[in-house]
């Protein structure tokens, strides 16, 4: 049977990422239908990289969906689409609104939310109290649209790489190599390692690899980068420009043999493509890896050795920046135990 059905993620790298089990899941249940997904223009090309997706559609706040006028302007525009159903991932009343307006017979959203009366199917789910992960309770959301009674398990499926930026990145080296991409941002969104705490990282991988190693991150995290690599072997090192793009990030995360960061959009890109990651959260409400970990790879997280608070906010830490009393050896250590198993798999 033909349908058209809309999904609505408006945030983050990683909290897109984490919605995309959904198409497959559609795509599996619905094989002839019509997939959109509603995004911020800076995630189109990882959702043009997802199989499933028909089309991607920008919501764009700050341009024509701005105000109450652009919120009318959504509404016609996907009145005039005719979708069968909706699922609103990002709850916020501004994307709700032009859902129920335009007259989308099914939409799907949360319950724990004051406007749930804008959809024909409220989701109770608690998803502050972060006791699911982040998956599971998108994989809930779209069960209305499904004929079977349970939840979907969660399966990435990328499209294979077009062009890859490795050789740009890395013109000297030989044809076939090995590295590793460290991100040492985190857009302030979660809690993180210290400079020196990466940098460690980088000299095991020196020492115990003869891989490349590949710090990313954005223009802003441009000095901090610089600060990790000052002094080391510079033909192993590489600083990937500021400008990379979503598309080359994604290319070069796919090749790599590791990928070692904290609780951000490329360590679900790397788990979502298979690639082997270790990956640093707080353990405590909002940030936990129960929640928001690498879905696929959650036994390759490490966690700050401290008891509480149950909740936090990073900004005002009760510990002194958690993950910052990761001692020196127990970093080493599971990094030397992370890199036994990725050799392990890539033998395979």
């Amino acid at each position: 049977m033909s349908c058209k059905f809309l999904l609505v993620r408006t945030d983050r790298i990683g909290d897109t990422v984490l919605t995309l089990p959904a198409v497959t899941a559609l795509r599996n249940q619905f094989p002839d239908c019509h997939l959109s997904f509603l995004a911020r223009s800076y995630t189109e090309p990882l959702l043009k990289r997802y199989a499933g997706i028909d089309e991607v559609r920008i919501y764009d706040p700050e341009g024509p969906h701005q105000g109450w006028s652009g919120m009318l302007r959504l509404a016609e525009e996907l009145r005039r689409e005719q979708f069968d159903a909706a699922v609103l991932f990002h709850p916020r009343p501004e994307l709700a609104l032009p859902l129920f307006l335009a007259r989308i017979p099914l939409r799907v959203g949360s319950a724990d939310r004051w406007y749930r009366f804008l959809f024909t199917h409220a989701i109770r789910q608690h998803r502050s109290r972060c006791e699911r992960h982040e998956g599971e309770y998108n994989q809930e959301l779209i069960t209305p649209l499904l004929a079977t009674e349970s939840t979907p398990a969660l399966e990435f499926h990328f499209q294979p790489a077009q062009v890859s930026p490795i050789r740009q990145l890395f013109p000297d080296a030989p044809e076939a190599f090995r590295y590793a991409v460290i991100h040492p941002g985190s857009g302030g969104s979660a809690p993180n390692l210290s400079g020196e705490q990466y940098r460690m990282c980088v000299e095991v991988l020196l020492e115990e690899t003869d891989w490349r190693v590949v710090l990313t991150g954005g223009v802003g995290d441009r000095g901090r980068m610089e600060q990790i690599a000052a002094g080391l072997a510079s033909e192993r090192v590489h600083l990937a420009p500021g400008g990379l793009s979503l598309e080359q990030l994604l290319d070069l995360i796919a090749g790599a043999s590791l990928l070692i960061g904290s609780s951000t959009g490329p360590l679900h890109l790397a788990d979502a493509m298979g690639t082997p990651l270790l990956g640093f959260y707080c353990p405590a409400v909002p940030y936990t890896p129960d929640r928001w970990g690498p879905y696929q790879q959650r036994e390759w997280v490490i966690t700050s050795p401290v008891q509480g608070p149950r909740r936090c906010d990073s900004r005002r830490c009760p510990n002194g920046k958690c993950l910052e009393l990761l001692s020196g050896v127990e970093l080493r250590s599971r990094l030397q135990k992370r890199l036994q198993t990725a050799e392990a798999q890539d033998a395979r």
